[in-house]
């Protein structure tokens, strides 16, 4: 073919020798995904590597991908640091009709793919941990949030930490700009890294504090070789990140600081300026005399940062904050995450989640050919400045569109009204028989949601529902029960719509083998009794209460679990007094069980709540 022959939809990718713009030369593709590919090139005036991102064609007229692809375009060409990948052109190839990006090419690995050969040693972490740090502080002095610190997204050419470069600021944010992400306030960046205010929590201010807490977790991982599983539900995503995680796996020259780094109020967090400048040979010396290591004279941030106490693993949680975590999120390199077995109603086009853009997960071969800095550059492990080159004759890039910054609107002095009809909206959706859902985080233009469901049908019409009535999308979590399991479903429509005064249920994992136990607490139960069911995937429910533990503010348990493998539901049901009917002595039908149960708590004029928890028993 051609050099410049336009692009056939049967020929998977832009072949070899095709050049863009009379700039670049195709060399080879070394990544793809659903909404876009990378190509290493050269450059044809000096012959230097380039990486370039593509957007497929069919993805040229897609508004979503497009404003992702500009966004990514202008965080770096505002971000000149050694430590960020460095931006060169974004412009639209006429013949191909194909808008990419150029970039340094980094001829490196990622840390994901290093940690694979085992964690870092305690030197280089801190040398990773500082460079990595100061570029991402260049990044927020700019008031630009990368949103997706990940070990995906930290490349070591040659596999020198000390000369990392930060990449994908895909679905960066500027903060200057007032801008927000394509999808709203909705999560965007990997789960497993993601900070509380993506989760929901805290107002679901995400600053740049929250890269903090994402490198927390990325230097806990580079340093243990093990990551802290972060990831999971809703529910499970939100809860994880209301204390701070146990680092008793972590070097305690370095645990103060990562234990400041996690803190679930972003508030208490250093800023990445302290990180940079932290010295962890201070660290051994100031322990002893209970000093906090991050502490510096010029660092008021953290004067008062010592007093900061992490929440014991059994203390009771926060109160919900009010926010929205993850839509399923679509990464260009070909692949994505969605939450424990949840069914995600289709997001429009303009709630397109944003990805990490055309890069993760990403195979071997690319991480190894990920963009990179000239070849000069990476023959001296030392260099602290690019290498410059000369400047080819370029054409008239294509220019941004200019847009003024968004004006906030005024802070609405009914808020909480608001907040509390959005609640009540979720709370009595009338979606049919066999479906219930509840509020996980709600704030004023952000939801989430979570329910149970023999279909995932009627959840897409409740999407659609209160996307109409409230002005946004909520993002929606389907757990898929069995149609024996549909009267616990209706029952929890009865007695599970008070969540304020519902016990809460906390499982060690949502995921074990059959015949193995699954450990939990009960919390928020007040004075009343508290019940433990079963329900299995057959419809028998089991009564489990025996099986309670007391202790501080909570009920303990540890239940056996059924030997087949199927979705099982843990009910925890508060009452003012004992009900025999929630007591029976054998496994009962589901239907009878709680047609037995309601109908005596209606005799008794007694007001009942419940919350279930979904367990899946794999093989």
């Amino acid at each position: 073919m051609p050099p410049n022959e336009p692009f056939r939809s049967s020929y998977r990718g832009v072949p070899p020798g095709t050049r863009l713009n009379g700039i670049y030369e195709i060399e080879a593709m070394i990544g793809a995904g659903g909404m876009g590919e990378v190509y290493k090139c050269r450059e044809i005036q000096t012959g230097a590597p380039v990486a370039v991102k593509m957007l497929l064609p069919d993805m040229v007229d897609n508004e979503a991908a497009l404003a992702l692809f500009r966004r990514e375009a202008s965080a770096l060409h505002n971000l000149p640091h050694d430590a960020i990948v460095r931006y060169f052109l974004f412009t639209i190839e006429p013949v191909l009709q194909r808008p990419y990006l150029a970039m340094e090419f980094v001829d490196g690995r990622s840390l994901s793919e290093m940690l694979k050969d085992g964690p870092l040693t305690f030197e280089a972490l801190v040398k990773l941990m500082q460079r990595v740090a100061s570029g991402l502080q260049a990044a927020h002095e700019r008031g630009i949030i990368h949103r997706d610190v990940s070990p995906d997204n930290i490349i070591a050419p040659l596999g020198d930490v000390t000369r990392a470069k930060i990449i994908d600021f895909g679905i960066a944010r500027s903060t200057q700009m007032g801008d927000k992400t394509i999808i709203g306030s909705n999560f965007a960046g990997k789960e497993n890294y993601a900070s509380p205010e993506q989760a929901g929590l805290f107002g679901n201010d995400v600053t740049g504090k929250s890269d903090v807490y994402s490198l927390g977790l990325v230097l806990f991982y580079a340093l243990t070789g093990q990551k802290l599983n972060m990831g999971g539900s809703n529910f499970e995503l939100i809860e994880k990140r209301r204390r701070v995680p146990d680092l008793g796996a972590v070097d305690l020259r370095i645990r103060p600081l990562l234990e400041q780094m996690l803190q679930p109020d972003p508030a208490q967090r250093p800023t990445m300026a302290d990180i940079a400048a932290w010295k962890g040979a201070a660290v051994a010396s100031t322990l002893q005399r209970g000093f906090n290591p991050l502490a510096r004279p010029d660092s008021p941030a953290l004067a008062s940062a010592t007093d900061v106490r992490t929440s014991p693993p059994g203390g009771r949680r926060a109160l919900w904050l009010g926010g929205a975590v993850a839509a399923a999120l679509l990464v260009l390199g070909g692949g994505g995450y969605a939450f424990y077995n949840l069914v995600w109603s289709a997001p429009s086009v303009a709630a397109l989640p944003p990805p990490p853009v055309l890069g993760s997960p990403k195979s071997a071969a690319d991480k190894s050919t990920e963009m990179s800095s000239g070849q000069s550059d990476l023959a001296r492990p030392d260099v602290t400045k690019p290498v410059s080159k000369p400047e080819p004759v370029r054409p008239e890039p294509v220019k941004l569109p200019a847009q003024p910054p968004p004006v906030a609107p005024p802070p609405s002095a009914d808020a909480p009204g608001r907040v509390d009809r959005i609640r009540k909206y979720i709370e009595q959706y009338d979606g049919g028989d066999c479906f219930f859902v509840l509020p996980v985080a709600v704030s004023q233009s952000a939801a989430v949601v979570e329910g149970f469901g023999a279909s995932a049908t009627p959840f897409d019409g409740f999407d659609k529902a209160f996307r109409r009535d409230q002005g946004f999308g909520a993002s929606v979590g389907v757990r898929q029960v069995t149609p024996a399991q549909c009267p616990a479903i209706r029952f929890l429509t009865q007695a599970g719509t008070n969540q304020a005064r519902a016990p809460r249920i906390i499982l060690a994992t949502t995921e074990v083998k059959p015949g193995e136990t699954l450990t939990g607490t009960i919390e928020n139960f007040a004075n009343r009794v508290v019940e433990l069911l079963l329900v299995t995937d057959r419809g028998e429910v089991q009564s489990m209460s025996y099986l309670l533990k007391p202790g501080t503010d909570s009920l303990s348990f540890a239940l056996p679990m059924p030997r087949a493998a199927g979705p099982q539901l843990v009910l925890a049901v508060a009452t003012p007094r004992v009900l025999d009917s929630l007591r029976q002595p054998r496994p009962m039908a589901a239907d009878t069980f709680f047609l037995q149960a309601g109908s005596e708590a209606q005799r008794a004029n007694l007001t009942i709540t419940a919350a279930a928890r979904y367990v899946m028993l794999k093989n």
